[in-house]
C-alpha cells in the first residue's frame, strides 16, 4: 500500500537511503533528475512547486527504460477537499482542462485518479539550454525579433479564438506569461479558467486574477470574469513582449513594433468597449506581423501546427470519456455522448454511455446501452477484427458483460447475474479478471442468500489477489457478508481493511461510517463520514448521515447545532440535507447488542467449510482441523495437496492449526486414504461415505515418505526444542474482572506456561503482531504467558504445541465469551538485539544495538527498545533511545513519533509538538503521527481529539475499541 496512504493525500517523501536518479524529457530536452518521492506506486516524483490551488508535482512512471517522458500532476490540497465548493471549482478546472485538450495551441490534458484522489496530468515542459519553460523566460530573456512577437502573439489570440468557437463562454481569467509554456518555440495555454475557479472556490472576496493583468473592471472583488477581461490581459503580455525588443530606425520592423504596439495599447483599454471585439480579429491582425519561413519564427509556427494537428487528431479519434469517469463527471459524461449520433457510436462510446446512466440512477436505460455496446463491439470484430478505441490487450466483450453482470448484481437480478458471472469466470481473459467476475458471483450469492457458498467462493478468489483496488472491493463485499451472517464487528473490520487498502475510495469511508453508524459508534461514524466527503463523495445523503452522527454522538440539540452546520458546509447544502437529519435522528434507536456464543466447552465444531476433497472444521476457540481425500489417481500428491493446504491457509488466516502432526489414516468404511492433522485415536465421519473413524496412522514406508514429504513442503518438520519457547497472548472480547485474570494464570501454570506481567516485551511484540494480523479487535488489557520446550523434545517452530491449546481452551471457558489469541516464537538462544528483546533482556539488547555496524538497523532497533521502555513507565530511558535514533537519522518519521511519545509521557506538550511538527515535514500523510495527536490533544484537553482519534481509527493507526 502507498506509504502516504491518507485521504487527500498522494504524495509519499522517499525515505531510502542514498541517491537515485532518472532520466527524464519532455521531448526536446532531456536530463538528470533526483528522485524525491512517490506518487503510489506507479510515479516517481522529481520537483514539487506551487501552483493556483495545491502543489504540483513533476514526475516519471515507475520502472522502465530512461528516459521517460515527464508530466506535471496538480491536485486541489487537503486542507480544501471537505469544502464541497472549493473541490468542485477544481474538478470544473479539471473539466474544462480535459474538454480543451483537443483544441489548438492547449496544453493536453486528462485525469488519473491516485490513492483515490482525482489528479490532473499535463505534460511537462523541461528547461533546457535556453532556460525557457514558460513565457516569462522569453519577456525576461535574450533581446526578441518583433517578428517572434508577432508569432508569439498571433499563436495564443489563435488558439483563444478556436476555444471560443468551440465554447462561446470560455473565459480563462488569468492569462499571464507564467501560464504560457513554450515548447520548441510554441506557446501552449494553461491553467484553464483558474482565476474563474478560484472565485467560485473561495468566495467573492479575492481578486479573481493576477492584479497585474487584471482589466480595471474586474480589480474588484465581486467583479466577474470575461472575454474582455482576457483581452485585456493579452494586451499586458504584449506589451511585456514587445519590452524585451530593440527596434531601431523607421524600417519594417519598426513598423510591425508599432502595429503591435497600437493593438496592446487597444487590449488594455480602460473602458472595456473600447477594446477588440475578440479574439479572431486579434488573430487576423497579428497574422500579418510575420512571415511563416523567416528562420526566427519557422520552427515554432511548424511545432505549434504539429502539436495542433496531433490533439486534434487524436481527440476525434480517442475522445477522452475516460477522464470524465475518472472524475466522476457522469452528467457531463452522458452529455458529451448524447451529443453524438446514436448511428455513429462505437461499442466503446456506448460502454461509456452505460457507465454514466448506471451513476445517473437510470439502470433501465443503462441496460439498453450495454446490450447495443455489446452488439456493437461483436459487429465491430465481425467487419474490422477488433473492437474500435479499446486498448490492444482489453477484450471488449468482456468488460461489456462483466459491467452488465454488476448492474444485474445491483438491480437486485441475482439469478441472472450469477449466471452471467460464473459465465465471465469461466471465460476470463486472465486470473484477474476471473477474480473480478467471482466478485460478481459473490454479491449475486449474497442477494440469494447462499451466505455459505458466497463465503468460500469470496474468500479463495481473495486469497490470490494483489491488486489493492480489487482486494479492497472483496473485503466490502465480505463486509456486506459478515453482515448478513450476523457478525457486526467482522463486517466492521472487513470494512476497515478496505479502507486501509484504498484510503482514497470515498465509497469505502461511506460504507464504514453506514456500518459504524448501525452499530452504535456514531462518534466513529462522523470521522468516516468526513473521510467521505474528503474523498469526493458531496452527495446530500452522506452531510445528512455525518450530521446526524455528530448530533446523536454528542447529544446536541439540532436547531443549536444547525448553524454550526451551516458554518462549517455552506447553508445552502445543510438546508437541502436538513429534514432528512431530523428523519435519521428521530429514529435513531439503541444499537442491538452483538450476538455473542454461549459458553461451551473446548473443542467443540464452530463451523465446517467443504472445499471438495478437502474439509475444514474449524472450533469456536480458533484450532481447525482438516481432512485431504486423495484420489487414486493423483499423480503429484504432495504437490496437490500443498497447493490447496497454501488455498486453505490464507483463508483462514484468523484461524490457527491445531498443532498435531500431519498424517495418513484411512476410511474403514469406503477405504479413501484421508491426510489429516486430526489428533490420533479422534473421531471423525467420512465425508465420502459418512461411516464413522478414529484415527490412527498408516506406518507402511510409502506413507512415511508422504509424511515426510509434505512436512518439508510445508514447514512443518519436526526440530529439536531445546532453548526454544512460545508467547501467548489472550484477550477476551469483554474486559475481565481481577478474579478471571488470577483463574488465567493458573490455568497457565496447571498447563506448563509461564504467567508474565503485560509488559514483557514478548507479550508487547505478539500482542502488536497480533493487531497487525487482525487477531486483536480492542484495547483492554492482554494477558500473556510463556510456554518453555521441555529439554530433549521436538516441535514444528510455528505451530503452537498441545500444551498451549489446552490451556487456551480453558480461557475461554472461564471468561465465557469469544477469547482472541495470537502466539510467537521465542529462541533464548539468540544473541542478536532481536533474540535478546523477545528474551526480555532489554539492557543487554541496547548495549548490542549500540555495536551493530548496519545504521538502518541499529535506529530500528532503538525506536522498538524506546516504545518498550515506554511502556513500562519508563520515559526518561525511552527518550534517550529516542534521541539516539535522530540523531541516526533525522527524516525518519518513526523516530520523531517514538521521541514524541517519550516526551507527551514526561509532560512535554511543547517538545512533542515540535516532534509531531517533525514525523508530519517526513511524511505529511503520517498516520502514527495522527494518533500521537490524537493522544496531545485529549491530554490536552482539546475539543477536536475525539475527532483526530476518530480519524486515526478509521486509518488503521489506532485499532477501534469497545463501546
Amino acid at each position: 500500500m502507498d506509504p502516504a496512504a491518507t485521504p487527500g493525500e498522494i504524495f509519499a517523501p522517499r525515505t531510502s537511503s542514498g541517491t537515485r536518479t532518472r532520466l527524464v524529457t519532455d521531448g526536446k530536452v532531456t536530463r538528470e533528475v533526483r528522485i524525491i518521492g512517490h506518487l503510489g506506486s506507479a510515479y516517481e516524483v522529481f520537483d514539487i512547486q506551487n501552483g493556483g490551488h495545491g502543489e504540483i508535482y513533476f514526475c516519471v512512471e515507475s520502472g522502465g527504460t530512461d528516459p521517460r517522458i515527464a508530466f506535471v500532476c496538480k491536485q486541489l490540497p487537503r486542507q480544501v477537499l471537505l469544502d464541497p465548493v472549493r473541490r468542485r471549482a477544481f474538478l470544473r478546472e479539471c473539466v474544462l482542462a480535459v474538454r480543451m485538450t483537443a483544441l489548438p495551441g492547449f496544453v493536453s490534458s486528462h485525469v488519473l485518479r491516485l490513492n483515490g484522489v482525482p489528479v490532473l496530468v499535463t505534460p511537462a515542459v523541461l528547461r533546457g539550454d535556453d532556460g525557457v519553460v514558460n513565457l516569462r523566460d522569453v519577456v525576461e530573456g535574450p533581446e526578441l525579433p518583433v517578428c517572434v512577437v508577432g508569432f508569439l502573439a498571433w499563436a495564443m489570440a489563435e488558439s483563444m479564438s478556436t476555444a471560443l468557437h468551440v465554447h462561446p463562454d470560455f473565459v480563462h481569467g488569468d492569462l499571464k506569461p507564467e501560464n504560457i509554456l513554450v515548447q520548441g518555440g510554441a506557446p501552449l495555454i494553461t491553467d484553464l479558467g483558474l482565476a474563474s475557479t478560484l472565485r467560485h472556490g473561495w468566495g467573492q472576496d479575492i481578486l479573481p486574477g493576477t492584479p497585474r493583468y487584471l482589466a480595471p473592471e474586474a480589480r474588484r472583488s465581486g467583479a466577474r470574469l470575461t472575454l474582455a477581461t482576457d483581452i485585456y490581459a493579452f494586451g499586458v503580455i504584449l506589451r511585456e513582449l514587445l519590452g524585451n525588443c530593440q527596434v531601431v530606425g523607421s524600417g519594417p520592423q519598426a513598423t510591425v513594433f508599432g502595429l503591435i504596439n497600437e493593438l496592446a495599447s487597444q487590449c488594455t483599454a480602460d473602458d472595456a468597449e473600447r477594446r477588440p471585439a475578440g479574439f479572431s480579429e486579434i488573430a487576423q491582425l497579428l497574422k500579418q506581423t510575420f512571415d511563416t519561413s523567416d528562420p526566427a519564427v519557422e520552427k515554432g509556427y511548424s511545432v505549434y501546427q504539429m502539436l495542433a494537428l496531433a490533439s486534434v487528431s487524436w481527440s476525434a479519434v480517442f475522445p477522452d470519456f475516460e477522464s470524465l469517469v475518472r472524475l466522476e463527471a457522469w452528467d457531463l459524461l452522458h452529455e458529451l455522448i448524447e451529443t453524438q449520433p446514436a448511428k455513429d457510436r462505437t461499442s466503446y462510446t456506448w460502454h461509456m454511455h452505460g457507465l454514466a446512466l448506471t451513476r445517473l440512477g437510470r439502470d433501465a436505460e443503462a441496460f439498453e446501452s450495454f446490450v447495443t455496446a455489446h452488439e456493437c463491439a461483436k459487429w465491430e470484430i465481425e467487419k474490422t477484427g477488433k473492437p474500435l478505441l479499446y486498448g490492444p490487450d482489453e477484450d471488449a466483450v468482456w468488460s461489456i458483460l462483466f459491467d452488465i453482470a454488476v448492474l444485474l448484481a445491483n438491480m437486485g437480478k441475482a439469478r441472472e447475474a450469477e449466471e452471467l458471472g460464473r459465465d465471465l469466470v469461466a471465460n476470463a481473459p486472465s486470473d484477474d479478471a476471473a477474480r473480478g467476475a467471482k466478485g460478481v458471483v459473490a454479491m449475486a450469492l449474497i442477494h440469494s442468500g447462499r451466505l455459505d457458498e458466497c463465503e468460500q467462493l469470496l474468500i479463495t478468489s481473495m486469497m490470490r489477489e494483489h491488486n489493492e483496488e480489487r482486494l479492497a472491493e472483496g473485503f466490502r463485499t465480505l463486509s456486506e457478508l459478515r453482515l448478513r451472517q450476523k457478525r457486526p464487528a467482522e463486517a466492521v473490520e472487513a470494512m476497515q481493511r478496505a479502507v486501509q487498502l484504498t484510503p482514497g475510495r470515498a465509497s469505502h469511508h461511506r460504507r464504514l461510517g453506514d456500518l459504524l453508524a448501525r452499530l452504535g459508534e456514531p462518534g466513529l461514524a462522523v470521522a468516516a463520514f468526513d473521510h467521505a466527503m474528503l474523498c469526493g463523495d458531496l452527495a446530500q445523503g452522506v452531510l445528512a448521515m455525518r450530521l446526524a452522527c455528530e448530533i446523536v454522538a454528542n447529544d446536541r440539540v439540532p436547531d443549536s447545532y444547525r448553524a454550526e452546520a451551516e458554518r462549517q458546509f455552506g447553508v445552502e447544502r445543510v438546508d437541502e440535507a436538513w429534514q432528512t437529519v431530523l428523519d435519521l435522528v428521530a429514529n435513531a434507536q439503541e444499537p442491538e447488542p452483538p450476538e455473542v456464543a454461549a459458553p461451551v466447552g473446548p473443542g467443540p465444531v464452530g463451523r465446517t467449510l467443504d472445499f471438495g476433497e478437502l474439509q475444514l472444521e474449524i472450533d469456536d476457540i480458533g484450532f481447525y482441523t482438516f481432512d485431504y481425500y486423495i484420489d487414486g489417481d493423483e499423480t503429484d500428491l504432495v504437490g496437490d495437496f500443498t497447493a490447496r493446504y497454501r488455498e486453505m491457509e490464507m483463508m483462514i488466516a484468523s484461524a490457527t492449526l491445531r498443532g498435531a502432526a500431519i498424517i495418513c489414516t484411512q476410511c474403514s468404511g469406503c477405504g479413501t486414504d484421508i491426510l489429516t492433522n486430526r489428533p490420533l485415536g479422534a473421531t471423525f465421519t467420512c465425508a465420502r461415505c459418512e461411516a464413522s473413524n478414529g484415527v490412527s496412522p498408516l506406518l507402511d514406508e510409502p506413507h512415511r515418505e508422504l509424511h515426510d514429504a509434505i512436512g518439508r513442503n510445508l514447514d512443518m518438520a519436526e526440530v529439536p526444542a531445546g532453548g526454544q519457547g512460545r508467547c501467548v497472548v489472550v484477550q477476551p472480547w469483554e474486559p475481565g474482572t481481577e478474579e478471571q485474570a488470577e483463574r488465567v494464570h493458573e490455568a497457565a501454570q496447571r498447563h506448563g506456561l509461564d504467567p508474565v506481567p503485560s509488559d514483557h516485551a514478548a507479550v508487547v511484540m505478539t500482542y502488536m503482531e497480533g493487531i497487525s494480523g487482525g487477531n486483536f479487535a480492542f484495547h483492554h488489557q492482554p494477558i500473556g504467558a510463556i510456554y518453555r520446550f521441555p529439554d530433549g523434545s521436538h516441535h514444528i517452530p510455528r505451530m503452537a504445541p498441545a500444551p498451549v491449546e489446552d490451556y487456551l481452551a480453558e480461557v475461554r471457558t472461564i471468561f465465557g465469551c469469544p477469547v482472541n489469541s495470537a502466539s510467537c516464537h521465542i529462541d533464548y538462544a539468540r544473541e542478536d538485539p532481536d533474540g535478546l528483546i523477545w528474551a526480555d533482556r532489554l539492557d543487554e539488547a541496547t548495549e548490542r544495538a549500540h555495536d551493530d555496524p548496519d545504521i538502518n538497523s541499529r535506529r530500528a532497533t532503538l525506536i522498538l527498545l524506546s516504545h518498550l521502555r515506554l511502556n513500562r513507565g519508563q520515559p526518561e530511558i525511552a527518550l534517550h533511545l529516542a534521541d539516539e535514533a535522530v540523531r541516526l537519522d533525522g527524516e525518519d518519521e518513526h523516530a520523531w513519533i517514538a521521541k514524541g511519545y517519550a516526551e507527551l509521557m514526561r509532560g512535554d506538550v511543547t517538545a512533542t509538538r515540535e516532534s509531531l511538527r517533525q514525523a508530519l515535514r517526513v511524511n505529511p500523510a503520517s498516520s502514527e503521527a495522527t494518533a500521537l495527536q490524537a493522544n496531545i490533544e485529549h491530554l490536552s484537553g482539546d475539543e477536536n481529539a475525539r475527532f483526530t482519534l476518530a480519524r486515526a481509527i478509521a486509518l488503521g493507526a489506532i485499532v477501534r475499541p469497545p463501546g
